[in-house]
């Protein structure tokens, strides 16, 4: 029974990303990437052990956030290991809810998760002392933070990075006919949207730098050429990628159907997301100005009182 679970495991490593075979059905496409599922299970390990040994809490963590994280997590691994992966060889369309699946759920249920105090006190102790103090105490280090979570960069790398697999000559193709550039574009494009989910969300005890007005600024500027994008995809009357003529369609639908169809998810899901955010953000706002205007006018009227 072991040796068959590790031959099965090992073979599914083997023939990750190769899409259906013939005579195969394709709810039997699972995929094990040691690569990522080793990672994702340590990072999740010490996340709940964190939570586990973080006894004295200076801030509360409720139970959603655990939900989130997890729930992120599980949504990562059923996007690149599950079936899903497979018919993405065969359909734009499904390669195109991988992607908003990765970039627009996958991370902002994550960082809602308010992983990074968990995970640091999953450590071990001395691995904190010797190997993570010394690094955030470096000044080099918070300055390359500090650059990496600028909201500029947020914009041009997830703007850049979507245009780029998307339009520049072969790089799609690519993607989709070599496991490891297929591999760091699905890693990329994760990057990418963690980085503009980290300027929206606040994930404790990290604070976005954007007052919530800026944020909602945020989600439109980054928002709009993402819906550009997939409208020009949505409306090329030209097939933008060859692969799809070679391989052999799993649903009976023809490979300019196919991407007409990736180009809506892309264009309307994701603007619909990033509108509903922005709804959320505002209200957010708003509440927290009417709990700040409460608040003062209690201390002018307790002033008042006590003159």
């Amino acid at each position: 029974m072991q040796i068959d679970l590790i031959t099965r495991l090992g073979q599914a490593a083997g023939a990750a990303h190769e899409g259906v075979h013939a005579g195969q059905n394709w709810w039997e496409r699972w995929n094990f990437d040691p690569e990522l599922v080793i990672p994702v299970a340590i990072v999740t390990g010490l996340y709940l052990r964190g939570l586990y040994v973080w006894r004295n809490r200076s801030r509360p963590h409720p139970p959603w956030r655990t939900a989130s994280y997890l729930l992120g997590v599980a949504l990562l691994l059923a996007t690149i290991e599950t079936p899903l992966d497979a018919l993405a060889e065969h359909h734009f369309f499904m390669h195109m809810i991988q992607h908003d699946l990765l970039m627009m759920y996958a991370a902002p249920l994550i960082l809602l998760g308010a992983p990074t105090t968990p995970v640091l006190r999953g450590l071990p102790r001395g691995v904190r002392r010797v190997l993570v103090r010394p690094v955030v105490r470096r000044a080099e280090a918070r300055t390359l933070f500090r650059l990496v979570t600028h909201p500029l960069t947020a914009i041009v790398v997830h703007t850049g990075l979507l245009w780029a697999w998307h339009l520049a000559p072969g790089w799609y193709d690519a993607a989709i006919r070599d496991d490891l550039v297929h591999d760091l574009q699905h890693f990329s494009l994760a990057f990418a949207g963690v980085l503009v989910w980290w300027n929206v969300i606040d994930p404790a005890p990290l604070r976005s730098r954007l007052g919530y007005v800026w944020r909602m600024g945020l989600l439109i500027v980054v928002g709009t050429p993402k819906a550009f994008l997939g409208a020009m995809i949505t409306f090329s009357e030209s097939l933008l990628y060859d692969f799809y003529n070679e391989v052999e369609p799993i649903i009976a639908i023809e490979p300019l159907r196919d991407q007409e169809i990736g180009g809506l998810i892309m264009w309307v899901p994701g603007q619909m997301m990033f509108l509903v955010t922005a709804g959320i953000v505002f209200a957010v706002w708003a509440h927290k100005s009417e709990q700040r205007q409460q608040a003062e006018d209690a201390e002018r009227l307790a002033a008042a009182t006590s003159s």
